[in-house]
């Protein structure tokens, strides 16, 4: 991966600009052991860890070796490349040890060191990965394909309201039907609006994946700062994604290096889009069908909406509070075994670690869904594909229907018309 070691060449922390090692410093701390001194071994974090069985050293150990002042001997293992970074380990911490924070400064002070990623932990040949970071070089602009955008949606290169694509339309020439997954997302947007979607083909990666699982926080930041300078040139407001991983790093990680950001722009979820206007009374839910057969369903929480967002955000609770309204709408919404903030993992996070054992999770998250019946909505396009994929290896699981929550929800919002105010006048009195 030659071409990966080239962009690197220019982003080792000796030749930083003033300005970035400024932003550097917001986000990462060299001295590890500040973020697991609260630690007293109580090993809940290894218990809980999925990986912890098949592994040379459970989180616990980690931590420990690195408080006695071994973290090269960690660094050694190689250990931390493994790591889903899924934060099952904070959710369940006593004293809030965030590891997946210490894994991905561990992983940018690893690289600096010049410990190399091993390669086949980088999933479909990090083909994805450097897509993201080719972006962040200054002097190349990319365009993204808007062949995705449904007819009779209107986008503009300006306005209020943007939708934040993604990387989206990069990965469907490997996954099937995500053109859908996007599509029907501005269908749902522009039906609310009822004028031009900012969209944009010079948006780029907004970096999540360099960022939590190769540590590469110089790419994170020159990304964070191409899509800065098309926000505000776009005179955008209001930013809609519909990928967990993407709302995590606009609504959190870009705050944390622009601390303005939050002032400028108002970022959302599309389920927190939907929520809004359905209590706006803007939008209904239609009916399923003719006939009166209630169609069971589940959901599955994404790490990035549950374990890494603040305690105060309630997008957990909004999303039960449409599929609890669904019911009128011929859906029983039922929860799996795990559920919430104890979700289990789809088992690959930021294209890293797409082996065996991420299979095995998804196979046992998928037989928890299968126990609730035939559909599995989800909120991230990440655990879509990854779930998806596995589908084609094993015929048990083959019959799930696996949607993206904007195609879920597409053909069941309606928007609401205002009253006139000329009948209103004819009633009065």
């Amino acid at each position: 991966m030659s071409h990966i070691t080239e962009i690197e060449k220019d982003q080792q922390p000796d030749q930083q600009e003033d300005g970035e090692s400024k932003l550097i410093a917001r986000i990462y701390d060299p001295d590890l052991g500040n973020f697991l001194k609260k630690c007293y071994q109580c090993a809940r974090c290894s218990g809980i860890c999925q990986y912890s069985k098949v592994q040379r050293y459970p989180p616990s150990r980690i931590i420990q070796l690195v408080l006695e002042g071994l973290e090269n001997k960690v660094f050694e293992s190689g250990i931390l490349w493994n790591c889903l970074a899924c934060n099952s380990c904070h959710q369940n911490c006593p004293v809030s040890i965030n590891f997946a924070e210490f894994d991905r400064m561990a992983k940018y002070k690893m690289k600096t060191l010049g410990k190399r990623i091993p390669e086949e932990n980088i999933a479909h040949k990090g083909i994805y990965t450097t897509i993201a970071e080719l972006m962040s070089i200054p002097d190349i602009q990319p365009e993204k394909s808007l062949e995705w955008v449904p007819e009779g949606c209107e986008i503009a290169d300006s306005g209020n309201t943007m939708f934040f694509v993604g990387c989206l339309p990069f990965f469907k020439f490997e996954f099937q039907n995500l053109d859908t997954i996007a599509a029907s997302a501005l269908k749902i947007i522009y039906q609310v609006e009822k004028e031009p979607i900012v969209v944009l083909k010079d948006e780029v990666c907004c970096g999540h994946d360099l960022y939590w699982g190769q540590g590469k926080l110089e790419t994170f930041i020159k990304l964070a700062k191409k899509n800065l300078k098309v926000f505000e040139k776009a005179g955008v407001k209001t930013i809609i994604t519909i990928c967990a991983e993407c709302y995590r790093t606009l609504k959190v990680d870009y705050p944390k290096l622009f601390e303005d950001f939050n002032k400028k722009f108002e970022v959302k979820h599309l389920i927190e889009y939907i929520h809004e206007n359905w209590q706006n009374n803007k939008i209904t839910f239609k009916k399923a069908g003719e006939n009166n057969e209630t169609i069971p369903f589940t959901y599955h929480d994404p790490c990035r909406l549950t374990r890494f967002l603040p305690k105060d955000n309630r997008i957990m609770d909004t999303a039960r509070e449409i599929f609890a309204q669904l019911k009128e709408s011929g859906y029983a919404f039922s929860e799996m075994e795990h559920n919430k903030e104890n979700s289990l993992c789809c088992g690959v996070n930021c294209w890293m670690n797409c082996n065996d054992r991420s299979k095995a999770l998804r196979y046992k998250r998928l037989k928890e869904a299968k126990a609730i019946g035939d559909t599995l909505i989800t909120s991230c396009p990440k655990c879509y594909m990854h779930l998806t994929c596995l589908q084609n290896d094993i015929e048990e699981i083959a019959s799930i229907h696996i949607q993206d929550l904007s195609e879920f929800m597409v053909d069941l919002i309606e928007c609401v018309e205002p009253a006139d105010p000329a009948d209103e006048k004819e009633g009065e009195p």
